[in-house]
C-alpha cells in the first residue's frame, strides 16, 4: 500500500532570505502588483482563476517545445503573482528533473529536493518545502543531474504525490516547472496526472510548427494558453515580459533566466 505523502505547509515550509531588492535583480516580477513588469502575469493568474472556477483546474504545467525559451522564469513568475490571491496555497513545483532551474532563479540552496524524494523509497514521506520570507510561496525544488528522470516520473512515489496533488483540499493551487516537450517523454508522463497547460514561446525563436506539435504531444483539449516571451511590442518595457496574443489562435476555445 502506498503511503500518501505529506504536502508541506506554509509554515513547514523552511524559509529563505528574500526582498524586494532580491526580487527585481532575480527578475521575479509576480510579488509586486505595482511593478509594471508584474502586469502580464496578472493578466495569466486571472485565466487560471477563471478556468479553476469554471473547469477546477488546480494543477497547472508551464511547458516549452524546446530549451532555453524562458519557461522557468514564466513558471516562477506566474507562481509568484498567483501566490497573491489569498483564495489559494500556492506552490511552485520543478519537475525538470535533469534541468531544474526554480531553486536556483530564487537563489536559495536545498539540501533535499524532489529528485531525493522521488529516488529514496525510504526518505520522509512530507516533501521538503522552501518558501521566500514574507511570501506565501511554497517551492517544491529540483536540482540538474544525470537522473533516469522518466523512470522516477513513472514510478510509484510520483504516481502517490500525484495523487496527493489531485485529492488535495480545494484551496491549493498547483504551479508546475516542466521540461521542454521535446527533450524526452517526460512532460507526456507528468501531464497524465495534471489538469493543464501553458506553453511558453519565445518571440523570433519558437516556430509555429514546434507550438502545433508539442499541442498535438500533450492534447488539445487540456490547453490553458500560449504565451510569448521577450516580445517586444508587448506590455512590459524591459522587452522581459510575456504577451498572449498567440493563445486564442492556438488554445481551445474554452536578459531573464532560461529554462
Amino acid at each position: 500500500m502506498k503511503i500518501a505523502p505529506v504536502l508541506p505547509t506554509r509554515s513547514q515550509a523552511e524559509e529563505f532570505p528574500w526582498s524586494s531588492a532580491a526580487a527585481r535583480q532575480r527578475l521575479v516580477h509576480g510579488f509586486d502588483s505595482r511593478n509594471a513588469s508584474s502586469r502580464s502575469f496578472n493578466l495569466i493568474r486571472s485565466k487560471l482563476v477563471a478556468l479553476q472556477r469554471e473547469r477546477g483546474w488546480r494543477s497547472l504545467g508551464i511547458v516549452s517545445a524546446t530549451p532555453n525559451v524562458g519557461k522557468s522564469f514564466v513558471a516562477a513568475n506566474v507562481a509568484a503573482a498567483m501566490s497573491r490571491d489569498p483564495r489559494f496555497q500556492t506552490y511552485l513545483v520543478d519537475l525538470d528533473l535533469r534541468r531544474g532551474t526554480i531553486k536556483d532563479i530564487f537563489g536559495f540552496e536545498a539540501d533535499q529536493t524532489i529528485v531525493d524524494y522521488l529516488d529514496d523509497t525510504e526518505s520522509s514521506e512530507m516533501l521538503r518545502g522552501f518558501a521566500p520570507s514574507g511570501e506565501d510561496l511554497i517551492i517544491i525544488p529540483s536540482v540538474a543531474g544525470e537522473v533516469h528522470s522518466g523512470e522516477l516520473l513513472a514510478g510509484g512515489r510520483a504516481s502517490a504525490l500525484f495523487l496527493a496533488m489531485q485529492n488535495s483540499d480545494e484551496r491549493k493551487y498547483f504551479i508546475c516547472d516542466l521540461p521542454p516537450a521535446f527533450a524526452n517523454d517526460d512532460a507526456s508522463i507528468i501531464m497524465e496526472s495534471l489538469d493543464g497547460y501553458l506553453i511558453v514561446a519565445q518571440d523570433g525563436r519558437t516556430t509555429q510548427r514546434e507550438v502545433e506539435a508539442a499541442v498535438d504531444m500533450l492534447g488539445h483539449e487540456r490547453l490553458a494558453g500560449i504565451v510569448l516571451n521577450k516580445y517586444r511590442g508587448g506590455l512590459v518595457s524591459e522587452g522581459y515580459g510575456i504577451e498572449d496574443r498567440y493563445a486564442q489562435y492556438y488554445s481551445s476555445p474554452e536578459a531573464e533566466p532560461e529554462d
